[in-house]
């Protein structure tokens, strides 16, 4: 992580009301990757799907005990944490979170509007996979109909980070024009997370 900012948060500052729900949001994403992993073992999904979790399934055991005190900073269209929070900040959970196949897995877990809040919170993101599309179809997010399209996006204007998750395996993310930066610190307090303080980072 980042070194902690001094500054605080102005108290009218709009990221105050994004930031109040973080934290627990965060921590029902991480009991629903831990499901998902669970499911897929299992065999629960698709043909389709399973195809493609079988390549891209993060293989990390999910640990969602959090500690009592922890933070999140956002910075540089980047999210950093540690600790049970690490799974948060990886850009291979962003692009499952973003991935229109499991979008009903993740309503189902995190109830719609706590989903619909964590894609507008965590950057989105694509598993960079091989497989040509059926014909007809784009990649979400995008609407290229194939990743030899992407310096056309590029050209554009729009931006983005290439991270290498394992061999032959890129996840590409996006990052944003808007400078927004912050740290927020959350506790657990009578089974509630909350939204102790926050800072520009």
């Amino acid at each position: 992580m980042s070194a902690p900012a001094t500054q605080r948060l102005p108290d009218d500052h709009p990221a105050w009301k994004d930031l109040r729900p973080f934290g627990y949001e965060c921590s029902r994403w991480l009991a629903a990757m831990a499901m998902l992993q669970a499911r897929h073992r299992k065999g629960r999904f698709s043909e389709t799907i399973t195809a493609f979790l079988n390549e891209w399934m993060p293989q990390e055991p999910i640990s969602h005990e959090l500690p009592e005190a922890f933070e999140i900073t956002f910075e540089q269209s980047t999210l950093h944490s540690d600790g049970p929070l690490t799974s948060v900040t990886s850009p291979l959970w962003h692009a499952m979170l973003h991935l229109p196949a499991l979008r009903d897995f993740w309503t189902a877990e995190l109830r719609a509007s706590h989903y619909t809040h964590l894609l507008q919170m965590i950057p989105p993101a694509w598993c960079m996979d091989p497989a040509p599309l059926p014909p007809g179809t784009v990649i979400a997010g995008l609407d290229i109909t194939s990743w030899a399209e992407l310096p056309r996006l590029e050209a554009s204007g729009r931006q983005f980070r290439k991270q290498t998750m394992a061999e032959n395996k890129v996840v590409l993310s996006a990052v944003s024009a808007i400078d927004a930066s912050w740290r927020a610190r959350y506790t657990r307090r009578d089974g509630q997370i909350v939204l102790q303080d926050a800072f520009l980072a």
